[in-house]
C-alpha cells in the first residue's frame, strides 16, 4: 500500500508540472518557429533543428525540475506535520504549524514515539535530498520514503 501510495504522488506532482508547463512549452515553441521565419507546420530546415531541439531539451529540464520542486513542496509539508507531531509528543509549547487538522496531529503522535517521529523526519528529509540534489529517479526515492515510514 505504501508503494502505491509513493506512485500516486508522483504521479499528481509529474501531471501538476505537465499541465502548468504543457501551454508554455508550446507558446514558446509557436514563438521560436516564428522568430526563425517557419511558418506553421513547415518542415524545418537542418540550419534550424539545432536551434528547435536545444529549445526542447531546454524544456524537458524544466519539466523534470517542475516535478522536483512539486515534490518537495509535498515532503516540505509532510515534514511541517511530523514537525507538529514532535511537539506534541514532546509537550512544547510552540504553536502548531498545521493548525486545521491539530486533532488528527494529536491522535498520531499518541500511535508512536518522538524517536520514531524523528526517525521519519529523517526518512523525509534523506528523500528530498535525494530528489533535489542527485540523479535519483523520484519514484523510487518516494517509494523507499514511504517503506520506511510505515
Amino acid at each position: 500500500q505504501a508503494v502505491n501510495l509513493a506512485e500516486k504522488l508522483v504521479k499528481i506532482a509529474t501531471d501538476e508540472a505537465a499541465s502548468s508547463n504543457e501551454e508554455r512549452d508550446a507558446q514558446e515553441r509557436a514563438r521560436l518557429l516564428e522568430t526563425l521565419g517557419v511558418a506553421g507546420e513547415e518542415k524545418l530546415p537542418p540550419s534550424l533543428r539545432a536551434q528547435v531541439r536545444q529549445l526542447e531539451e531546454d524544456q524537458k529540464r524544466r519539466a523534470k525540475r517542475s516535478v522536483t520542486d512539486s515534490l518537495d513542496r509535498t515532503l516540505t509539508d509532510l515534514l511541517s506535520f511530523y514537525r507538529d507531531v514532535l511537539v506534541v509528543q514532546l509537550g512544547g509549547a510552540v504553536e502548531p504549524v498545521n493548525t486545521e487538522i491539530a486533532a488528527e496531529v494529536a491522535e498520531f503522535a499518541a500511535t508512536s514515539t518522538a524517536s520514531v517521529t524523528l526517525a521519519r523526519m529523517d526518512a523525509v528529509n534523506t528523500t528530498r535530498q535525494r530528489i533535489t540534489t542527485s540523479n535519483v529517479a523520484p519514484l523510487l526515492a518516494v517509494e523507499a520514503m514511504a517503506v520506511s515510514l510505515i
